[in-house]
């Protein structure tokens, strides 16, 4: 009623401004017509003492815009539309250009410059377009609240333009055109100019008009009005010949009448459009909040309203009577006082639950074991909330309790709770699902262990008859088509196929079925289903108890899956291999079609692990497996040994070994390009190459599985050493060279622990023979073979880990090997090869240096020989180790220099004090251009960083001189002296009549 009646008096406020505003612009139209008519008129030629009568329409026109840009901008800045706030602000600048133009005017005195009818205009015409771009904007931009952001981009651009145009009028008149002639009137681009404004003016107007009925802030009518009367005003500025004349002055008049109408709808929209809404408002509220009070005071339930300090402010009857306290006796009293609640099975006081909402500001309820108190002691059981009341803008400004008198529920309820709570718990408990249904299927029970094994809530089961969707549906449509042939009739496939032999037998059925979770899971559960019958023997239903077996069956896959599968890749393990090989292999001797079984190994997969994580490794393993299966016929196998390693089985390829081979080799060449391709894991892509070994079979009668398995691999093996990512076929001499070489392995176990190996010394010499250092190199003597060259156990001892212990060996060796120097009176250097396996480990700082102290050896006689290997895995650790080392003396000599990839840049990293340059690089190097040129570059680069030079490998005289004249100062090789014991180095170097050792160390 009240919003109706608001709605029907803005219309008809709407209405009556409407015809205001239509009687206004016919007056203004009137008055322009009279005002063209006296403007023709002689009289109207010139009006006698104009100058204060124009300073007085001008102030007043100033006035009236500052008070529409003050109400505009001092407006609520949040509620202000974007249009008010654009027509206010536009008015600064029209308040500040009018009173230029007024001060401007002819007769007044000078301002800045002499006044005159054109600078008047000229300020006049630019307040003229300030104010028709102020009403434009305002019929363009939004007229909904909010306009904050705005404000001041908007009178800073009003400020900067009132600025330049008193700039330009002021000191560069000379920029404007000619508006006015004395004697002659107005230019004809004066008069365009006005005309332009009256065009602006009228399409503001139209605007403003056409969205009238969207205006719910602004004062459309007023606005009109106003447009109306300042484009006349601009016309009459296009009628006159004297800036005093008659014409002039019906402008100014209709500029002020159009400024007081805009200052009217300024007013209205910012001022009191506003307090009325606020009037309405409070009016509207008084009346909802005595409608509110009625209506609480009047409902079923007992009700009481607090304040913010827990004061009662409002009780209905229903809480008199419950409570016991009268309205004007409880109120202003604290509610606890009024309102005690205690807790039906202790009795113990309960807190009332309105200083909880005061606190957290949520809705609290009581248990529904609460009794209230009366004051003269009567009890009774109640349902109570309590509820925050919130402002609009949710400011917390009391509490409502609405409480029931629930003794009569409560007493039946407890009575019917303890009937159902052993039927309740017997059913809850459970270790099965239990499911009763009516005769026709409608569920009745859907216990917990029901709610778990199905993923559904029993609210969304009980009352429903889709007891079958719990059921696979294909199975269940065959179920119903086997009964259908047992019972010799039609059986429908739903809840009658589940109940069928139960309800012919009236015995209880056991099932095995595939159940159906809420989210699409299928599960294996073993149901019995029986009937359920009432007092009097009658069946009223039926009673299904359902186990979930899903584990026990899975356990059961896995464990077949285990015996025979592989758990990540899920390809056959070598178990089924074996099998499968056997098969095949009995079967190619009997059919005389030969086969073929390759050994795949992926190139360095570990290296991903280490980068990417096992996770990841993971799936690039199972892609391999799918992307195998993918590129191989239907009968081949694909099977996972171990790790990153693969076993292809390829049975019936030909009739011959040479054509299964060619066949094998196509496919296994296939199958290395399919592993080639990039894998996305995880977002990346990453290559893998793969080395591959085939053998083809049968070759011999009594070759076993175990043996083309070994065949396979070692033609893998074969691959990786051939460079890999390549294929090799297996041939009995590759067994061989692999049994040799595991034979020389199990040697060399032994050596390390027989102490087979010695040390012998190789000088390192300066041009003429004279000593200045010696290198130690190990010497394996065989029990059988002799001496073995370091080049054939040394890349066997990296591969097993035996350079561990033989490194140690040699550190130790070595050191006693400088004590016995010493001892023998000589300050000669050895320089110790250090395996990059052996410098990685932790505590090699510790072996060396407990090496030194073994022996009593002085740390700056040895020199440690690492190569670039050792630095690239990690420089940082490689340049701590060996800082800890070099600040004990030992000096470190870089080997092989130049074999490498990243010497120079390692080298200004790490403290080296000595470059070996490579063999392969000295000889010849007096004939080989190549050689000479990259050795003199070595050469150059030791002498620029202060490093000295061992040229290793020098055999002829003439590589000598080449060397030494290219300034290499430290020569080692066969040329000088071959290695030799160390008792011989000793009686060669040591005990000579003139020693050949150099006072200046080698190494610092």
């Amino acid at each position: 009623m009240s919003d109706a009646g608001g709605t029907r008096g803005t219309k008809d406020e709407g209405r009556a401004q409407a015809r205001i505003a239509i009687a206004t612009l016919v007056l203004l139209f009137v008055a322009l017509l009279l005002a063209v008519q006296g403007a023709r008129m002689p009289v109207a030629v010139g009006l006698a003492n104009y100058l204060p009568l124009h300073s007085f329409f001008e102030t007043f026109a100033i006035a009236v815009a500052t008070l529409i840009f003050a109400i505009g901008w001092h407006a609520n800045t949040d509620e202000t539309p974007p249009a008010l706030l654009a027509l206010s602000t536009g008015f600064l600048g029209v308040a500040l250009l009018d009173f230029g133009h007024m001060l401007a005017y002819a007769g007044m005195p000078d301002f800045v410059t002499p006044s005159s009818p054109e600078k008047a205009i000229a300020f006049w015409l630019a307040a003229r377009l300030m104010a028709a771009l102020a009403l434009l904007m305002a019929a363009v931009l939004p007229w909904r609240s909010g306009s904050a952001a705005l404000r001041y981009p908007l009178i800073g651009g009003v400020l900067l333009a009132v600025a330049a145009v008193y700039g330009v009028v002021l000191w560069q008149p000379a920029l404007l055109p000619r508006t006015y002639v004395t004697g002659e009137g107005l230019t004809p681009l004066k008069v365009a100019l006005e005309y332009v404004l009256v065009l602006i003016y009228a399409g503001a107007t139209l605007l403003i008009h056409r969205r009238r009925h969207d205006a719910r802030l602004l004062d459309v009518h007023r606005l009109v009005t106003a447009a109306v009367a300042i484009a006349i005003s601009e016309l009459c500025f296009t009628l006159y010949l004297n800036v005093s004349d008659l014409a002039n002055l019906a402008g100014h008049l209709f500029k002020v009448i159009g400024y007081w109408y805009l200052y009217r709808a300024v007013f209205v929209t910012a001022v009191h459009r506003p307090y009325d809404a606020l009037h309405h408002s409070q009016r509207d509220l008084w009346r909802e909040k005595e409608q509110a009070r009625v209506t609480l005071l009047s409902i079923g339930d007992g009700l009481i309203v607090t304040d913010t300090a827990g004061r009662v402010t409002l009780m209905n009857p229903v809480a008199e009577r419950l409570t016991g306290w009268a309205l004007t006796e409880s109120v202003g009293r604290p509610v606890a006082e009024v309102f005690d609640i205690e807790n039906a099975e202790t009795r113990e006081r309960v807190p009332v639950p309105v200083q909880h909402v005061l606190e957290n500001g949520e809705v609290v309820g009581l248990a529904n074991h609460t009794v209230l108190v009366a004051r003269d002691g009567t009890r009774s059981h109640i349902a109570d909330m309590a509820s925050p009341i919130r402002d609009r803008n949710g400011a917390l400004h009391g509490v409502v309790m609405v409480f029931q008198d629930e003794t009569e529920t409560y007493a039946s309820r407890e009575a019917l709770k303890d009937s159902l709570s052993l039927n309740t718990g017997i059913l809850e408990s459970a270790a099965c699902g239990i499911i009763a249904t009516t005769l026709d299927g409608i569920v009745r029970v859907f216990n917990r262990e029901a709610e778990r094994i199905f993923g559904y809530r029993a609210a969304e089961m009980i009352g429903t008859a889709d007891l079958p969707r719990l059921y696979d549906r294909d199975e269940l449509r065959a179920h119903a088509d086997g009964l259908a042939i047992e019972f010799d009739r039609p059986v429908q496939a739903d809840f009658a196929a589940l109940v069928a032999r139960t309800r012919c037998s009236g015995r209880p059925e056991a099932g095995e079925w595939t159940g159906l979770r809420r989210d699409g899971t299928r599960i294996s559960i073993s149901t019995v289903t029986s009937v359920l019958r009432d007092s009097g023997g009658a069946v009223r239903g039926y009673l299904t108890v359902v186990m979930d077996v899903t584990e026990r069956k899975r356990a059961e896959r896995q464990i077949e899956d285990l015996a025979y599968y592989d758990p990540l890749t899920n390809l056959p393990n070598r178990r089924r291999l074996l099998e499968h090989l056997d098969v095949h292999l009995r079967a190619a001797r009997q059919s005389g079609r030969c086969g073929a079984l390759m050994f795949l190994d992926l190139d360095d997969f570990k290296g991903l692990n280490d980068a990417r994580g096992h996770i990841v490794g993971d799936t690039l393993l199972r892609e391999l497996a799918a992307r195998l299966n993918a590129n191989l016929r239907k009968g081949d196998l694909v099977s996972r040994l171990s790790g990153d390693e693969f076993v292809v089985l390829l049975p019936d390829l030909g009739g011959t070994p040479e054509e299964a081979t060619a066949i094998a080799r196509r496919v296994a060449e296939k199958l290395r390009l399919a592993v080639a391709e990039p894998f996305q894991l995880d977002r990346c892509e990453h290559s893998i190459f793969a080395s591959i070994g085939v053998t083809v079979f049968p070759k011999t009668p009594d070759e076993s599985v175990e043996d083309l398995l070994k065949q396979a691999d070692t033609a893998m093996y074969a691959a990786k050493d051939g460079g890999r990512n390549t294929v090799r076929d297996y041939v009995p001499a590759m067994l061989e060279e692999a049994q040799a070489r595991l034979l020389l392995q199990q040697d060399l176990r032994k050596a390390v622990d027989a102490g087979e190996f010695t040390l012998f010394l190789q000088p390192q010499t300066r041009a003429d023979g004279t000593l200045v250092a010696a290198e130690a190199l190990i010497r394996w003597l065989h029990p059988q073979r002799g001496f073995v060259a370091p080049g054939e156990f040394i890349a066997v001892a990296e591969e097993s880990g035996l350079i561990l212990p033989l490194g140690d060996w040699i550190l130790m060796e070595a050191c006693h090997v400088l004590r016995q120097l010493a001892d023998a009176g000589s300050d000669c250097h050895l320089s110790v090869n250090i395996s990059p396996r052996q410098f990685r480990q932790q505590n090699f700082c510790t072996g060396v240096i407990a090496a030194l102290h073994a022996t009593r050896t002085a740390p700056r006689r040895l020199t440690l020989e690492i190569t670039e290997g050792i630095a690239v895995g990690d420089c940082a650790d490689t340049v701590a180790k060996m800082s800890e080392l070099a600040a004990l003396g030992i000096s470190f000599s870089l080997d092989d220099f130049g074999t490498g990839f990243s010497s120079l840049s390692y080298l200004k990293q790490l403290p080296v004090g000595e470059l070996k340059i490579d063999r392969s690089f000295v000889q010849d190097v007096d004939r080989n251009s190549h050689n000479a040129v990259l050795v003199e570059t070595m050469l150059s680069i030791a002498r620029r960083l202060g490093l000295k030079a061992v040229a290793e490998g020098v055999e002829t005289a003439a590589e000598r001189d080449f060397l030494e004249d290219c300034g290499c100062t430290i020569f080692q090789g066969y040329y000088f002296d071959r290695p030799m014991p160390v008792d011989d180095f000793i009686r060669k170097y040591v005990t000579k009549p003139e020693p050949a050792i150099v006072e200046e160390p080698a190494h610092v």
